[in-house]
């Protein structure tokens, strides 16, 4: 395989990979949305004290509190550092295709060069 081969290969594959984490932000995004528009979820059914009282109902809010907590936490916090992450990845290998794309018309030159040589040998 000869260099350029190889830098094209490079290029293809990081093109694809680019283009599923992309795809996986998108996807992620989704479901945070999701995430926001159920998270009312959470509280059905409103309990009080005419629907449902005593030591049964007080463990159960204190459940549903630490849930809301655990459903914050994922819904936003670490949805958001996974996209972060994500984003960052392709800000990487969008550098990288650059660097690749550059070095593949620096040896297209060459190889051009090196025709031309020949040629007027």
């Amino acid at each position: 395989m000869s260099y350029l081969s190889y830098l094209q290969s490079e290029l293809s594959e990081k093109q694809q990979h680019l283009i599923r984490l992309k795809k996986t932000v998108t996807q992620l995004e989704q479901i945070q949305n999701e995430f926001r528009y159920n998270q009312k979820l959470i509280d059905a059914p409103d309990l009080s004290s005419q629907t449902w009282k005593g030591n049964l109902a007080n463990q159960f809010l204190n459940i549903r509190d630490e849930l809301v907590d655990s459903y914050n936490q994922l819904s936003q916090t670490d949805l958001n550092h996974a996209i972060d992450d994500i984003e960052n990845k392709i800000a990487d290998i969008k550098r990288n295709i650059h660097s690749l794309e550059i070095k593949i018309d620096r040896e297209r030159e060459r190889i051009e060069m090196e025709r031309r040589k020949e040629r007027s040998n």
